[in-house]
């Protein structure tokens, strides 16, 4: 039997492959308003393992409104810091990758807000 000459492919899933860096390539940021009435105004950043802003942007999230964002960020771990109408906030680390399990679900309602490490 001949030696396999096909070229490999890389996993998504799997960021210490090779030199390159892996490219999110799905969505990194899914923003919820369970809100039935209320339209809020959320800002998103997200921080690299140095602390510098990777990735910043402001919404608008009308009633009962799902979104989702693709950033096209290297695979990594991000500080999430979130603000709702320029008063709540909240913030966590979050894996960035592909998939549901590597998105930063961002949750606004009742008053409150919310960032979770996956999609589930």
């Amino acid at each position: 039997m001949l030696p396999d000459s096909r070229p490999r492919h890389r996993s998504v899933a799997d960021p210490s492959v090779g030199d390159e860096q892996l490219l999110v390539s799905d969505e990194t940021i899914v923003l919820r308003n369970y809100d039935a009435e209320t339209t809020h105004e959320v800002t998103v950043e997200l921080h690299d393992a140095d602390d510098e802003i990777a990735f910043q942007q402001t919404y608008t999230l009308g009633p009962q409104m799902v979104t989702s964002i693709e950033t096209r960020l290297p695979r990594a771990v991000y500080r999430v810091d979130v603000q709702a109408d320029d008063t709540d906030s909240s913030s966590t680390d979050c894996l960035v990758g592909s998939g549901p399990s590597e998105t930063a679900l961002v949750e606004v309602g009742n008053g409150l807000v919310n960032v979770a490490e996956g999609v589930y």
